[in-house]
């Protein structure tokens, strides 16, 4: 059913497809070790750094009997264009439509790492990088991190949710803007509110005025939330969107109107510093489950008391990519097994 697709965001597949996805994992994460990638080779090309997702990864191909390649794009690899009918008198070396086509004869599958320049809005939503790979690739494209989304880490995300919850129906998760020293990428908080709404859960999405996601995904989690029965709310006030809560998922993001001038967002920032995650506002939920997807500014996005809480939940979200990723693989070059 899934044998050759890509995986770009999770509102790509069918809930069918991302339920039979899951369960996979939950039946890996028993019996971790088999051969079902036997002499199944994954190539993966970062932009970026990368610690939970690169090991992840080749630890995933290694314990399915397969193997991993991992190259740093303009260090392992040369510099990648991918603006279409570039003429390429510049620093870039080969175009990603020729780097694409020979990876596929190498390789089952190609997995990208590509973050957003954080220079134009309008460019990065684009997500051109990760476009040309699906484009001119002719094996399954892997997106491990784009300029908008990163659907291994909310795979991992659910999973984690549903070994806690079990029955999602009525369950409250609240996307918390949380500070940050710097003006981070969209694709967490977009994929988490993604896929919370898809798989039925009353969303809230609690940000400081200004500090809006994309209208298109925004449109599409409350057209997530409307065909499952759900809720779906934005709040400008965290302790509005903290009340009654079963998971507070925190992470930063930047905002659309600062974008590409990090030196002109710092005074909003600056203002912005209640916006962390506290033992004394978790008091304002249901007894709620902490969650981030990691790396996180300890006592800047949340206090070390609630990460290191028993209601802590970072180190399984970390976990589950392992299983999610392995289950996502077996699908795409596995023939499912």
């Amino acid at each position: 059913m899934t044998i050759g697709k890509n995986f770009i965001s999770t509102q790509d597949w069918s809930k069918n497809e991302l339920d039979e996805l899951l369960q996979s994992a939950s039946d890996i994460k028993k019996s971790p070790y088999n051969n079902s990638l036997k002499n199944k080779n994954l190539v993966m090309l970062f932009f970026n750094p990368s610690l939970r997702t690169r090991v992840s990864f080749e630890v995933a191909m290694n314990q399915l009997g397969g193997s991993a390649v991992s190259l740093n794009s303009g260090q392992d690899s040369w510099k990648l264009e991918h603006v279409e009918g570039a003429v390429m008198d510049h620093s870039t070396t080969e175009h990603i439509k020729d780097a694409a086509r020979v990876l596929s004869r190498y390789a089952d599958a190609i997995a990208i790492r590509c973050f957003p320049s954080m220079n134009s809005w309008e460019e990065d939503r684009k997500d051109l990088v990760m476009g040309s790979f699906a484009k001119y690739a002719t094996v399954p494209v892997i997106n491990m991190e784009s300029s908008m989304h990163h659907p291994c880490q909310a795979l991992a995300d659910i999973m984690t949710v549903k070994e806690h919850a079990g029955n999602l129906k009525g369950k409250k998760l609240v996307l918390a803007w949380s500070n940050h020293p710097r003006q981070l990428p969209t694709a967490v908080p977009n994929s988490i509110a993604l896929i919370a709404s898809r798989f039925g859960m009353d969303t809230v999405i609690a940000h400081p005025k200004d500090y809006e996601l994309d209208s298109d995904v925004m449109h599409a989690v409350e057209e997530n939330c409307r065909a499952n029965g759900s809720t779906f709310k934005v709040v400008n006030k965290l302790d509005d969107g903290l009340k009654g809560a079963d998971f507070v998922y925190a992470k930063s993001w930047g905002s659309a109107k600062y974008y590409g001038r990090p030196d002109s967002e710092k005074s909003v920032r600056a203002k912005l510093r209640g916006w962390k995650i506290t033992r004394q506002n978790m008091l304002l939920t249901k007894k709620a489950r902490f969650m981030h997807c990691l790396p996180i500014r300890r006592n800047v996005e949340a206090d070390d008391e609630v990460i290191d809480s028993s209601d802590s939940l970072v180190y399984e979200q970390a976990e589950n990519r392992l299983h999610v990723q392995k289950a996502l693989l077996n699908l795409l070059i596995g023939g499912g097994s």
